[in-house]
């Protein structure tokens, strides 16, 4: 098969996420064959070439996104988690397409195949430049769902609900745990900024 024929039959089975607005993006990772796709919004913050915007980048186009200083911690959980089925919650910075350095929420969870084999990685990622706590606050967000607040938790559920509903292929369904994931990235955005604004008090 060729390279266009099999980027083609990617697109078919991982399409490209649905766009979750202007306040939250949804991505998608493609573990087997190392792609990573998202929607607009993610684009905006990360991708930089047209190629990249159409066809998704490797994880390695997308480390290459990530500060130096956070790379190595952020990818290595992202294939650990994705080697168990588990999920991801990890707060960290980003070199946008613009140039700038952003800080962004990352919340997503990894699904196995039938041979317990990483298969595919859905998420959202929040853009909270400005609400994070401090340079060193990067640390401490890359964690365990069970460490993390129950509107994180609630995102994981939305996740795996997302998942079922796309598998039974019921649009609207689908469409709803969209809606929800939106505000639930809205809300998780402010959550760290209340967060913020209370340690600093």
């Amino acid at each position: 098969m060729g390279r266009a024929a099999s980027i083609a039959y990617d697109a078919q089975k991982f399409p490209m996420p649905v766009s979750l607005g202007n306040e939250a993006g949804a991505w998608e990772w493609d573990v087997a064959n190392d792609r990573l796709r998202a929607d607009e919004y993610v684009h905006q913050i990360l991708w930089a070439s047209t190629r990249q915007r159409s066809e998704g980048g490797t994880l390695a186009e997308f480390a290459a996104c990530i500060h130096p200083d956070d790379r190595d911690a952020v990818i290595k959980r992202m294939k650990t988690n994705a080697s168990e089925g588990a999920a991801f919650i990890a707060e960290f910075r980003v070199c946008s397409a613009e140039g700038d350095m952003r800080w962004v929420l990352a919340r997503g969870r990894y699904e196995l195949d039938e041979a317990g084999r990483p298969l595919r990685g859905r998420g959202i990622l929040i853009d909270i430049t400005g609400a994070s706590l401090s340079e060193n606050q990067y640390g401490q967000r890359i964690e365990e769902p069970q460490a993390c607040h129950p509107l994180e938790r609630a995102a994981d559920h939305c996740l795996s609900a997302r998942e079922a509903i796309l598998e039974a292929d019921q649009p609207f369904l689908l469409k709803l745990a969209d809606i929800l994931l939106l505000e639930l990235g809205r809300c998780l955005g402010r959550l760290v900024k209340t967060e913020r604004d209370r340690r600093m008090n």
